[in-house]
Parts: C-alpha cells; sequence; structure tokens
C-alpha cells in the first residue's frame, strides 16, 4: 500500500477515533450532570452555557478558521503569517473578556459568578481550539486527535470529582471545565505551541476575512439554541427549560457524530468544484444519502424516544419524552444541510450562506416568540423543525439559481 494511502487512512482513522470518543465522554457527561443537577440547576447551567457560548463567538473571532487556512496554505500579500496571527490573538481574547467580565459584573443580571466563570472556561476553550487548528493547518492529524482525547477527558475529570465529593451547582461545573484546561495547558503539545506571546492587536484587514465566520457560527447558534434561552424567559417553569436542554443533547449527539463525516465532505466537493457537472453529481448522489439517514434516524427517535429518556435520564426527565420525537424529526432536514452548507463554503458561498444562516436566526427567534408562551418545549422544538426546513429551502434554492447560471454560460459560449 502507498505510503500516502497509510497516512490517508491513519489520518482519517484518528480522527475518527478522537471524535467518537469525545462525544461518548460528552453524552455521558451531560447524562451524570441531568442525574446530579437535577431539571432546575440544568436549566440554569444550560441557559448560562448557551448565553455565554454565544460570547465565546466573540471571543473566538474567528481566528480559528483563519489560522487553520494560513496554517495551510498562506495567503501571500493579505494577511499576516500565523505566528503573527497567534500573537494578536492573545491579545484579542485577552481584550474581550475581559471586556464581556466588566459588563456582566456591573449588567442587572442574574447567576453573575456562573457568567463569569463561563466566560473563562469558553476563554481557555477558544485556545485549545486554536491549538487543534494549527495542529490540522501542519497536517498532523494523529497529534490533534490525541489533543482532542486529552481535552475530553481533562473536562469531564475534574467536573465528576467536584460534583461526587461536594454539593452539585452550575458554578462548579465550570470550575472543574476551567481546572481541566488549566491542567491541559500543562501538557507537552500545550507547552510547546503557547510560548510567550508578544502582544499585538489585529490589523484592521484580518477582520474583513473573520466577520463572514464570525456571522455564521452566531447565525447558526442562535437559531439552534435560542430555544433553551427563550424558553427560560417565556414561561415560569424552570424544569422545563432542563427537559427541553435534556432532549436537545441528544439530537446534538447525532450533530457531533456527523461532524467527521461532513469534513471529508467538504474535502470532496472541494476537489470537484470547478468541475460542474461532477460536482453536481456527487451533492446529489450526497444528498440522497443523507436524506435517507435523516428519514431513519427521525423513525428511530419516534420509537426509541420513551426508552431513550429514561434509560439516560431517568424518570425525573419523564417530560422530555414528547419533546424528543420532534426534534429528531428535523434530521430529515438537518443532515441533507449539512451537506449543503459544505458544499457552499466548497464553491466559496460563504457570504452567501452568512445570509441564510441570518435569515433562520431571525426566523427561529421570531417563531419561538409565538410558539412557546402556547405551547411550551414542544412549540421550540417545532421551531428548531421550522428552521431546518427552511435552511433547506434556502440553500437549495441558491444552488438552483447557481446551476442556472452556469448553464447560462455555457449556453452563451456555445
Amino acid at each position: 500500500m502507498p505510503h500516502s494511502r497509510i497516512t490517508l487512512i491513519r489520518n482519517i482513522g484518528s480522527q475518527w477515533a478522537s471524535v467518537s470518543y469525545g462525544t461518548v465522554i460528552v453524552f455521558l457527561l451531560m447524562i451524570f450532570l441531568a442525574r446530579t443537577l437535577g431539571p432546575s440547576s440544568l436549566a440554569v447551567f444550560l441557559y448560562v452555557q448557551t448565553i455565554a457560548s454565544l460570547f465565546a463567538i466573540l471571543q473566538d473571532g474567528g481566528f480559528q478558521v483563519l489560522l487553520f487556512r494560513e496554517k495551510t496554505t498562506p495567503t501571500e500579500k493579505e494577511l499576516a503569517s500565523a505566528e503573527s496571527l497567534l500573537s494578536a490573538y492573545f491579545s484579542y481574547i485577552a481584550a474581550i473578556t475581559l471586556a464581556g467580565s466588566i459588563i456582566v459584573i456591573l449588567a442587572p443580571i442574574l447567576y453573575k459568578t456562573a457568567f463569569l466563570l463561563a466566560f473563562v472556561y469558553f476563554a481557555f476553550r477558544c485556545l485549545t481550539n486554536i491549538i487543534s487548528s494549527l495542529l490540522k493547518g501542519q497536517g498532523a492529524f494523529v497529534q490533534e486527535a490525541l489533543w482532542r482525547i486529552e481535552l475530553n477527558t481533562l473536562l469531564a475529570l475534574p467536573v465528576v470529582g467536584l460534583l461526587v465529593f461536594t454539593p452539585p451547582s452550575p458554578e462548579k461545573v465550570f470550575i472543574g471545565f476551567i481546572a481541566g484546561q488549566i491542567l491541559l495547558f500543562c501538557t507537552k503539545t500545550g507547552r510547546a505551541i503557547f510560548r510567550t506571546p508578544k502582544l499585538q492587536f489585529p490589523p484592521l484587514k484580518i477582520w474583513k476575512s473573520c466577520l463572514a465566520f464570525v456571522i455564521i457560527s452566531a447565525a447558526t447558534l442562535i437559531y439552534f439554541k435560542s430555544g433553551i434561552v427563550l424558553l427560560k424567559h417565556l414561561q415560569p417553569d424552570l424544569a422545563l427549560v432542563g427537559y427541553y436542554g435534556a432532549a436537545l443533547q441528544l439530537l446534538e449527539g447525532v450533530v457531533l457524530f456527523a461532524t467527521p463525516v461532513a469534513h471529508l465532505i467538504f474535502r470532496s466537493l472541494r476537489q470537484r468544484w470547478l468541475d460542474q457537472r461532477a460536482f453536481n453529481s456527487r451533492l446529489a448522489t450526497l444528498l440522497g444519502a443523507a436524506l435517507a439517514v435523516g428519514f431513519l434516524g427521525s423513525a428511530a427517535g419516534f420509537l426509541l424516544a420513551p426508552k431513550m429518556i429514561l434509560l439516560f435520564y431517568g424518570h425525573a426527565y419523564q417530560p422530555a419524552v414528547d419533546i424528543l420525537p420532534l426534534l429528531m424529526l428535523s434530521l430529515i432536514f438537518l443532515l441533507p444541510n449539512f451537506i449543503l452548507t459544505q458544499a457552499m463554503i466548497a464553491v466559496n458561498g460563504e457570504k452567501a450562506y452568512a445570509v441564510i444562516a441570518t435569515i433562520c436566526a431571525v426566523f427561529n427567534i421570531g417563531l419561538n416568540g409565538v410558539l412557546i408562551p402556547r405551547y411550551l418545549a414542544t412549540g421550540a422544538a417545532f421551531s428548531t423543525l421550522a428552521t431546518e426546513a427552511v435552511l433547506t429551502a434556502l440553500a437549495g434554492a441558491w444552488f438552483m439559481r447557481r446551476r442556472k447560471r452556469s448553464k447560462a454560460c455555457d449556453f452563451s459560449r456555445t
């Protein structure tokens, strides 16, 4: 077997192993938190985590994707080197985290301590993601996979220890996450990459490259997670937020397992993006496969929802049984959307996708605002389903227009 093929198999295999391990750890940790914290405290944790993850998009600033690209193939004359970008990122994340913390301290909000800890946690998490980007950019996929395995292990162990031996609380979950990542930076990989950086702020031209990635990340997170936040504010039962969050975690487990496939799909489509016929053929095949898997996943959700909720979360989460089937039904659209998303980025359509994702975010918030007061968590689940359907329609329409333009160009040449 050629050396290049062996390397490819080793890289893909290590990434699959890392993602599978991480998915299992995250899923088991979520079950542990659900059983240990209880529905109401779990709701507080999920609420704070969701809001803080929105702020984490600002903390990331699009640098993760930018560093990956520039480490792989530098953009001549347009952007700084990956090393300069890394130094600039340290200054940026320190400033943005400090600013966010000051706002939390001064603002009249609940759960101040939890939010401050969450901001620190996500700052560290952004730094661990930067290491992943640098390792992938230089082709060290096996090392990056091991880094992710270390990350997930060290995130979980301190949290479990704290909640088992001390009274559980949402704040202690974030303290455990922070402790785990500090330990992670003491490992060989962390020490090798995070040498003392120079303090310098990013030049203005870098923000133009980051803006589309920031918009996509923010809009995607908003339309997928806004149900948790709006459930907290639009109805009085805090436990209901915990039920919805528990059901949503099962759907996110499917998303985590699909992520490595999405990365492989992107590479396959990118290699064909200049050959319109080959690209369209591969895209159609992938969409058909994703749709079939989506139907199977939805059917499994309807049939196994009661057993899955009771097995993983216990009888305290019985109300989530009515929420899960509707969320799993969104797989019919969600999995094809994985394909359409990768396809749009593969043909340099990230600006158009940023617009589509923003439309979906606005649509989701509006629909949640209408449905949650009347239908509660069921309304939030339906909003997720409807938003995924809108995303499929808009992305599909974009590709149809692109195909028509391509045919028109071919006709004019003849």
